[in-house]
């Protein structure tokens, strides 16, 4: 299927998709907060910056979004691209191998590793919440 706008407006479109500091970062993040806990935010001397860190207690979070991350949930949020797969299909898979690259240099250097998806954080923020604090 043919993209139905410019590339020069698909560029433009593109550029404004955030990699940090997106909505679902942003509603955990204040929970967190809000309860008290306190963390670094897309800390960068981790591989794969992780999102959330607790770095007293060594645990990691990355909170993926479903069609970013390849996630099959079977939710609105992880459709497949219907437009340019050869070019979307390969690109995902490499995040989704490279996610776990970042997961096991975490792993092997002693972090423990949370990983929190779009589909479930919408569904039930606190129960995602819930289940986070009793790992910390």
């Amino acid at each position: 299927m043919a993209d139905s706008v410019s590339s020069a407006r698909r560029s433009e479109i593109m550029s404004h998709i955030k990699s940090k500091d997106t909505s679902i970062e942003l509603l955990v993040r204040r929970k967190l907060f809000s309860m008290g806990y306190r963390y670094r935010v897309n800390y960068k001397v981790l591989p794969g910056k992780p999102d959330i860190v607790f770095t007293r207690k060594k645990i990691a979070i990355f909170i993926h979004g479903c069609y970013w991350h390849g996630h099959d949930c079977g939710s609105h949020y992880a459709h497949a691209s219907q437009s340019n797969k050869a070019y979307w299909g390969p690109k995902i898979e490499r995040t989704k191998q490279r996610d776990q690259e970042h997961i096991q240099a975490l792993e092997t250097d002693g972090w423990k590793v949370i990983v929190l998806w779009e589909c479930t954080i919408k569904r039930d923020l606190d129960g995602v919440v819930d289940t986070l604090i009793t790992e910390l």
